[in-house]
């Protein structure tokens, strides 16, 4: 009776442990890989933060959810493969047909430049789901924590974007994006000012998972509706403008707010480095209006820029006047119109309130502001002018030519005298 007992309470003490054997529960997969890859791993390639599992949004899954294992293999077998492949979170769960988890968002990484790179060429340096959002520590992206917070989208950027090895090898066009990001108005307001939820980031240009690279079509941060999303009222006057509208309609010549305002380091239009500083708008102008291969494909003269500096106006602009008027003056900022179009500025019939603006000429007489304005002296357009610089030349010429005279022979004396 004695040995009966003992063998039930034997048989009933093992049991439970062969069951646990054979049916393993939930939670023992994750702690089979923990006993390898916890904080006790001897390798820190294979050790994980146990501490990040917790507050991860994906604290629920299990290990082998996104590091699969082979067919047949039990994720708690030692030793497993070691060629476990890099999780593919684009087929696994984020996916368009997802119906297991339908509120998870598909991306659309794989025709990124950065997915293209690593799911077609294999390009194992290209930015990956977790070298953007972390591994073990994925947080969701109002989480400050997060690497994908607002706050901490410039830095996670960086980190390929100002790695120098990478930028040479790869020919990505910008060198200093992050530098650049943080001295320009978007930067100021994040880091400085604390504009969280204002304050442009690099994913609200560049775009999130569908990042394009530079010269492929509809690239958004080269879009003027991409500014215009934060710049509402200045994108409505864009595109009603000659250059918005051309821009709009898929003329690559047009200029678009890049063009002007610059990229990473846009600049305050009150700071002097600023391409849209008041001095420096002729030179931000030239880049299209001084090339004569842009300028005569739509029948406009190229010398606009050349007459505008030897003007009154660009004289006092060269020597540094920011009072004098420059392009944005009399054509408009946003809102530049052909002079044909009657809401046009230099329209002839707005010429006198454009030059009568306050500080510059008002009380303009309507003959004085109806006259032209881009004109040298060698155009037909104004023979008046053609003959004042003629004339002037031959005043300088001939004082020349009388100074010349007049010292040869005084010099001529004194020499002599010299000798003497």
């Amino acid at each position: 009776m004695r040995q009966a007992r003992y063998y039930f309470f034997l048989i009933a003490f093992i049991a439970p442990l062969l069951r646990a054997q054979e049916s393993p529960s939930p939670a023992s997969p994750n702690a089979a890989c923990l006993a390898c890859h916890g904080s006790t791993a001897t390798a820190s390639k294979l050790r994980l933060k146990e501490s990040h599992l917790p507050a991860s949004v994906h604290s629920a899954l299990l290990c082998t959810d996104c590091h699969a294992v082979k067919a047949g293999e039990r994720p708690g077998d030692i030793p497993h493969q070691e060629d476990i492949p890099s999780p593919d979170c684009t087929s696994s769960c984020h996916r368009e047909d997802n119906k297991a988890r339908p509120g998870l968002d598909p991306l659309s990484y794989p025709d990124s430049v950065h997915g293209r790179a690593y799911l077609e060429r294999g390009v194992g340096e290209v930015a990956k789901c977790w070298d953007c959002h972390g591994k073990h520590n994925i947080r969701a992206c109002t989480d400050p924590e997060s690497t994908v917070h607002r706050k901490n989208i410039p830095q996670t950027c960086t980190s390929c974007h100002e790695d120098m090895a990478v930028v040479v090898k790869y020919h990505i066009h910008r060198e200093m994006p992050y530098q650049e990001y943080m001295k320009s108005v978007h930067g100021k307001a994040l880091f400085e000012k604390g504009l969280v939820q204002f304050a442009a980031v690099c994913t609200d240009c560049h775009g999130v998972h569908d990042i394009k690279g530079v010269g492929e079509p509809h690239l958004m941060a080269r879009q003027p509706q991409t500014c215009g999303r934060c710049h509402e009222l200045i994108f409505n006057e864009y595109k009603d403008s000659i250059h918005g509208q051309q821009a709009l309609a898929g003329n690559i010549d047009s200029p678009l707010c890049v063009d002007c305002h610059g990229e990473h380091g846009i600049a305050s239009p009150k700071d002097e480095k600023s391409p849209v500083f008041s001095k420096n708008i002729p030179d931000t102008c030239s880049a299209c209006h001084a090339r004569p291969e842009i300028m005569k494909k739509y029948g406009i003269s190229e010398d606009k820029i050349t007459t505008f500096i030897d003007s009154l106006h660009g004289i006092a602009v060269g020597f540094g006047s920011t009072a004098a008027a420059t392009c944005a003056s009399c054509h408009g900022v946003h809102d530049i119109r052909p002079a044909s179009d009657p809401r046009s500025k230099i329209n002839p019939a707005n010429l006198r309130s454009t030059c009568g603006q306050v500080n510059c000429h008002p009380q303009m007489p309507e003959k004085i502001a109806s006259s032209k304005i881009h004109i040298g002296p060698e155009s037909k357009a104004s023979p008046a002018l053609f003959f004042i610089q003629r004339v002037l030349i031959i005043l300088v010429i001939s004082l020349l030519f009388i100074t010349v005279v007049w010292f040869i022979p005084g010099f001529v004396r004194k020499a002599k005298l010299l000798r003497k």
